[in-house]
């Protein structure tokens, strides 16, 4: 009797995590997605006269306002404000998010570990205050995912300000 049970629970267990349909595997085949990015990317900032410098991994971005204050850790949380568009066709700015608010006092809240990498590498450029405007490849932000109203290898244009920085408290901090 209690061998059937295990043997029942193991496949109800089974056929759960049969059902589970989760996203193909990211390849960018010898960076070709990546390569693609940055071309279509280059092509947006000259067509737009945009100053924007370039990091080693492809990610773009123009500094507006450096902030000021200490610099912040992944692990922390920040408030932001920022609006979001996506080049359709590496050519075509069309939006697909923003913060709910102008009013800093509802700024999105965030660890800024959970964001793309693009966020990640990028938002930590500027301090408290800063202003920030990233254009990330695919590859740095939701890859072949299908998010929202983006189709998969979506580049993204964001206008990010830095609103706070609330910054983790560690364990061994909060004992004392």
């Amino acid at each position: 009797m209690l061998k059937s049970r295990i043997i029942g629970l193991f496949v109800v267990v089974l056929c759960l995590v049969a059902a589970c349909k989760t996203d193909p595997l990211y390849e960018d085949i010898e960076g070709a997605q990546l390569e693609t990015d940055i071309k279509l990317i280059e092509a947006y900032v000259e067509k737009n006269k945009i100053e924007a410098k370039r990091t080693d991994e492809g990610l773009f971005y123009v500094i507006e306002e450096a902030g000021a204050g200490d610099a912040f850790r992944l692990v922390d949380t920040l408030r932001i404000q920022y609006k979001a568009n996506f080049l359709k066709d590496g050519i075509q700015p069309l939006f697909f998010d923003s913060t709910a608010s102008t009013d800093p006092a509802l700024a999105t809240r965030f660890v800024l570990n959970t964001g793309i990498e693009g966020w990640q590498k990028g938002i930590p450029m500027i301090r408290k205050g800063g202003k920030i405007r990233l254009i990330v490849p695919s590859k740095m932000a939701y890859q072949n995912r299908v998010v929202s109203k983006l189709p998969i290898n979506s580049i993204l244009d964001f206008d990010i300000k830095l609103i706070d920085v609330i910054p983790k408290v560690e364990k061994e901090e909060e004992n004392k």
